[in-house]
């Protein structure tokens, strides 16, 4: 009788906390798709245009400006797009670009999970069309156990860990194969959604403090961080290391231990929902594929 009847408790709490994480994520995604139907709700039809990339391609898109109305939007008269309105890439430095798509989506089960609860991935943009993120896919020959115990001092020969990217791949609309096993669910785009965001009120300079911090864990080859909430010496994860970059350029003189509260108002394990919704955190560009078309919503440039 007293098996079943702690049977009965321990279930009874598993349940309570399932349902609590639950809701908590089901919370979150709320908040992020009110923020999104807000952003688009402030749009306005611009017009079609054929974008032409260096290699050929044509990309049709439909660009929505989205008038400027808050203080923090205002006081950052920066265009979204990399040059100019002309440019096929957008973003500019220290852009977060973040996507809730899963990098698993042949994955049935788990991709719903993670882009629920976590997201697919975050990237930072250095200013020069091309991002620093943390990366955490190892080759068939490297073991994520070792890579978890290594010292993380720099000397690692391993592929998971901080790049920068070589371009802007996530405007390229011809990023992935045909033969590719997330074709069927991204085509040959990165992700068929994505979000960039930016800190509100910021000044320059705490901006390019932040991607300077980025940069240094480039030379001294910081790891991936597979654990999350512990081993955070000189080993991130993506959204982690975009939390920790901005923590040292809005304050220098901070702690670069553990998980950060930068962006990220719960105080724990940084997600890409996180990211969205955090109180120091604002869209300015929301970009969807719709019917062959890449349909790009973005705060209109200041007159």
């Amino acid at each position: 009788m007293k098996k079943k009847t702690k049977l009965k408790r321990v279930t009874i709490l598993l349940l309570i906390i399932v349902s609590s994480v639950f809701l908590f994520g089901l919370n979150q995604n709320i908040r992020v798709n009110q923020l999104i139907k807000d952003f688009v709700g402030r749009s306005y039809e611009g017009e079609t245009v054929t974008i032409a990339f260096s290699n050929g391609i044509e990309e049709q898109r439909m660009y929505h400006p989205v008038d400027r109305m808050y203080d923090y939007e205002l006081n950052d008269d920066r265009s979204l797009f990399y040059t100019s309105k002309n440019d096929p890439f957008i973003g500019q430095k220290g852009d977060m670009f973040v996507t809730q798509e899963s990098p698993f989506p042949n994955i049935f089960g788990f991709h719903q999970l993670m882009s629920f609860f976590v997201g697919g991935h975050a990237a930072l943009n250095n200013g020069s069309n091309q991002f620093i993120e943390a990366v955490g896919f190892p080759q068939d020959d490297e073991s994520i156990i070792d890579i978890i115990l290594d010292p993380s001092d720099g000397t690692h020969d391993y592929s998971v860990g901080v790049r920068q990217s070589s371009t802007n791949y996530w405007m390229l609309p011809d990023f992935r194969a045909e033969n590719d096993s997330s074709y069927p669910y991204y085509g040959s785009y990165y992700r068929e959604k994505f979000i960039i965001l930016r800190v509100k009120n910021i000044t320059n300079e705490q901006i390019s403090d932040s991607v300077e911090y980025a940069n240094s864990h480039l030379s001294n080859r910081s790891l991936y961080n597979f654990l999350f909430i512990t081993d955070t010496k000189n080993k991130f994860y993506c959204t982690d290391f975009i939390s920790r970059s901005y923590r040292y350029g809005m304050d220098t003189k901070s702690s670069d231990k553990n998980y950060p509260k930068t962006l990220n108002d719960n105080g724990f394990v940084t997600t890409v929902n996180d990211l969205i919704i955090s109180k120091d955190t604002y869209i300015a560009a929301y970009v969807e594929n719709k019917d062959g078309i890449r349909h790009i919503y973005y705060l209109a440039d200041m007159d």
